[in-house]
C-alpha cells in the first residue's frame, strides 16, 4: 500500500487541493485504487480544484469533501477530523451537480459541529482576535475536549440541548431544524468503508504547519494538529510526505504578516478564491521567506522523520514565471532570482533545494490551475 501525505508548509492557502487531485489522477492512470483521507480540521478548508469532466471545465472549492471528489475518489473521515452536518449536506448538493459523487463514507466517529458552536465562534471576541474562519471549529474542538463530544451515534435533540446549555444560549428553531435535517441525512447516507481495499491512501491536511495548535505561531493558530503529529506512527512508515508552498508568501487572518508585502498579480489565476472576507480580513501576499519555511520544518522536527520520504510541491509558478523573476527573503535580506520563462521550473526548484534545511527526494512544480505537476529530480 502506498501512503501519500499532503501538508501545507506554512499558513495554508498553498494549493493542497490541486496536489491531492494530481496524486489521485496519477494513481488512477497507474491502474491503482486511491482513497482520500481527511484527518485534520473541519469545514474551514477551502481547497480550490479545477478539473475537466466530459470535456467541460469544472471548479470546486472543497470544504468538507476530499479534493479527489471530482474524479470520483471517495473521502474517508478520520475521528481526528470534524464535520458540520449542515456544511456537509450543502456541499453534497453543490457537488452532485458537478460530478458523479461518492457516498458519505465513515463519518460516524467524526466530532460534530453545531450551529451553536458556529455562533459562539463568531461572537467570541478573543477567538476573532486570535483568528478564525467563522466555521465553529475552534469552539467545537474546545467543547469536545471538555467532555462534550458528539458524533452521528448520538441523538440530535441531546446534542442541541447540551451544546446550547454549554454556551448558555437560547435555542433557535431555525438552527435546530437545519441541524436535525442535515444530521439525519448524513446518518442515512453514511456508508462503511474498508481502507484495506485501496492501493493508495492520500492523506489531505487542512491549513498549514505554522497554524498547528501546539507548534504554530501562538495564539493565532487553529484548534487541531496540522502536520505529521496528527497521524499514527504506523501510517508514517515509508510514507511520501508532500510539503506544499507557493512561489510567494500568503497569509489569511490575524497574526504573522509577510515581512515584505507585495501585491502580486493574481488576476490571471482563475482558481484564486482567496480575498477579503468578514472573519479573516484581506488576503495578504509577500516575498517568500526561506527562514520562515525552515523554522516551520524545525518546529515540527521533520528531519527526525527518517522513515518518511519528503517531497516539495511548488504551486502558482505562473505568478513568478510571467515576471521572469522570483524575489525572496533569506537571512532577513531581499534577493532576486532571474530566469527565462522556459527555465522557471528548474530554476525555482534549484533555489528551494539550495535554501531549504530539509532534504527532498523530489521537487514538483505547477503553473496550472488544473494542478499538472512537473517533477524535478
Amino acid at each position: 500500500m502506498r501512503k501519500e501525505i499532503v501538508i501545507g508548509a506554512l499558513f495554508g492557502d498553498e494549493g493542497k487541493g490541486t496536489l491531492v487531485q494530481w496524486l489521485c489522477r496519477k494513481s488512477l492512470d497507474e491502474g491503482r485504487s486511491p482513497l482520500v483521507l481527511r484527518f485534520t480540521g473541519g469545514p474551514q478548508a477551502a481547497h480550490t480544484v479545477k478539473s475537466s469532466l466530459a470535456g467541460r471545465p469544472v471548479t470546486h472549492v472543497f470544504a468538507s469533501f476530499g479534493s479527489g471528489s471530482l474524479l470520483g475518489i471517495p473521502t474517508l473521515y478520520r475521528p481526528s477530523s470534524m464535520i458540520d452536518p449542515i456544511c456537509l449536506k450543502n456541499e453534497w448538493e453543490v457537488l452532485k451537480g458537478k460530478c458523479s459523487l461518492q457516498p458519505i463514507w465513515d463519518v460516524r466517529q467524526a466530532p460534530i459541529i453545531t450551529p451553536y458552536d458556529v455562533e459562539a465562534n463568531r461572537n467570541d471576541a478573543q477567538n476573532r482576535e486570535d483568528g478564525t474562519c467563522g466555521k465553529g471549529v475552534y469552539m467545537a474542538w474546545k467543547r469536545t475536549l471538555s467532555g462534550l463530544r458528539f458524533t452521528l451515534e448520538n441523538v440530535p435533540e441531546e446534542i442541541l440541548s447540551k451544546v446550547a446549555h454549554y454556551y448558555r444560549t437560547e435555542r433557535y428553531a431555525s438552527y435546530d431544524e437545519m441541524f436535525t435535517e442535515a444530521f439525519e441525512w448524513a446518518r442515512k447516507e453514511n456508508r462503511p468503508l474498508q481502507e484495506g481495499n485501496f492501493d493508495d491512501w492520500i492523506f489531505e491536511s487542512t491549513q498549514g504547519l505554522l497554524l498547528d495548535a501546539d507548534r504554530g505561531f501562538l495564539p493565532h493558530v487553529t484548534a487541531t494538529s496540522t502536520g505529521l503529529n496528527a497521524l499514527d506512527p504506523s501510517e508514517l512508515d515509508g510514507a511520501n510526505v508532500y510539503l506544499v508552498v507557493r512561489t510567494y508568501l500568503t497569509r489569511h487572518g490575524n497574526g504573522y504578516e509577510p515581512l515584505v508585502l507585495e501585491n502580486y498579480d493574481l488576476c490571471d489565476e482563475e482558481n484564486e478564491t482567496n480575498g477579503m472576507n468578514e472573519f479573516q480580513g484581506r488576503f495578504k501576499t509577500g516575498l517568500f521567506d526561506f527562514d520562515l519555511l525552515n523554522e516551520a520544518f524545525e518546529r515540527h522536527s521533520l528531519a527526525a522523520y527518517a522513515h518518511c520520504r519528503f517531497h516539495l510541491a511548488i504551486t502558482h509558478l505562473d505568478v513568478v514565471s510571467r515576471m521572469g523573476r522570483m524575489a525572496y527573503l533569506k537571512g532577513g535580506e531581499v534577493h532576486q532570482l532571474h530566469f527565462r520563462k522556459e527555465d522557471a521550473c528548474e530554476s525555482v526548484a534549484r533555489l528551494f533545494r539550495e535554501n531549504c534545511a530539509l532534504k527532498f527526494t523530489s521537487i514538483l512544480c505547477s503553473d496550472s490551475p488544473m494542478g499538472d505537476f512537473q517533477r524535478v529530480g
